[in-house]
């Protein structure tokens, strides 16, 4: 999979786990796209190594076209009781109390790259993906993440996880650019600094929002629209630097 910005240098273990989750990528877009009994013709014919160069020219995959849809459109079985849908396009549709949940399961993943962990990894994966895929009702559960993530670890390809995290990196970076003010970018001569989980810090921020006029206690905040909450921040953080000039 391509190396997002800020989560985890490549090395060779990388290397190997890319080119299996490239494998399994094409292996599946053979089934869906090839001609009946063609598919396992086409998928012997083609080596490992031509698959990842064929994964890797595909344009969602590039610097300069961060997709912030979800591929996968929804993760299902029967035989696990499992059905979870895509959020919409840039999770359009998330509140922020299901963003705070969600960020915090994503910077714990990216604390285990850093530490080598895989295994951590992993988990946190599985529960990233609960916590940003909903149930029937549409409505975040985060009481329900455990069993999800378990479930999750048992239904999904490698190849799918891996969509749904460039997917959710890729909101997040939007969400950074659109809020300049209020979550600066980095220096990049500044040194880069230890991942941390965001939950506590959102968490604090969370409490902070409910006691404005805007959306008044912390309910309201759980259940509002991500995106209204961070506009406000940043009109809030405009207006504070204007204050101070």
């Amino acid at each position: 999979m391509r190396v997002y910005a800020a989560i985890h240098q490549t090395d060779k273990k990388r290397l190997d786990s890319e080119l299996a989750t490239a494998a399994d990528f094409m292996l599946e877009a053979l089934k869906a796209a090839a001609l009946p009994g063609k598919w396992k013709l086409i998928n012997k014919q083609t080596t490992n190594e031509q698959k990842i160069d064929i994964y890797h020219d595909l344009f969602f995959h590039k610097e300069e076209y961060p997709f912030r849809h979800f591929p996968i459109a929804n993760f299902s079985s029967l035989r696990n009781g499992l059905r979870l849908t895509a959020p919409e396009e840039a999770m359009s549709n998330c509140t922020y109390g299901q963003f705070k949940y969600a960020d915090n399961e994503f910077s714990k993943m990216v604390m285990a790259k850093e530490q080598g962990d895989e295994q951590a990894a992993e988990e946190q994966i599985n529960r990233l993906v609960a916590s940003v895929y909903l149930p029937k009702s549409g409505k975040f559960q985060k009481n329900a993440t455990d069993q999800l993530a378990d479930k999750i670890g048992r239904v999904a390809f490698p190849w799918q996880k891996e969509l749904v995290v460039e997917a959710y990196a890729n909101t997040r970076q939007g969400i950074i650019a659109r809020c300049p003010t209020f979550w600066p970018q980095p220096e990049e001569s500044a040194e880069p600094t230890a991942a941390q989980a965001t939950g506590p810090q959102w968490h604090e921020l969370h409490f902070n929002i409910a006691e404005s006029e805007v959306f008044k206690g912390f309910t309201t905040v759980d259940q509002a629209n991500m995106y209204d909450v961070f506009d406000y921040l940043e009109a809030l953080a405009k207006r504070k630097t204007t204050k101070t000039q």
